[in-house]
């Protein structure tokens, strides 16, 4: 496999982790470099760098609902009656 992105291994060599990552001490590849396939299966490596992480449950469709019916909460309480928050007493 040829790495697509700069990996680095964690001080105890046991993870490979991306630039940027505050566990890496030591650069193990760089874009173009070929990795051994014993190394992809030890770190499961994918596509040539890191496996992208999984979106959370519901994911960009279940914060645009989310976002979607917060406005439509908003617009329902905006729309009636006295508008400066004080209580008709």
């Amino acid at each position: 496999m040829i790495a697509t992105e700069r990996l680095y291994l964690t001080a105890d060599r046991k993870k490979v982790v991306a630039a940027g990552d505050k566990a890496a001490a030591a650069l193990y590849a760089t874009p173009g470099d070929e990795i051994p396939e014993s190394a992809v299966e030890r770190f499961g490596l994918t596509d040539g760098g890191l496996p992208k992480a999984k979106p959370p449950s519901g994911g960009a469709k279940g914060d645009d609902a989310a976002k979607e019916k917060k406005a439509a909460a908003n617009k329902e309480a905006g729309s009636g009656g006295d508008k400066s928050g004080a209580e008709a007493g």
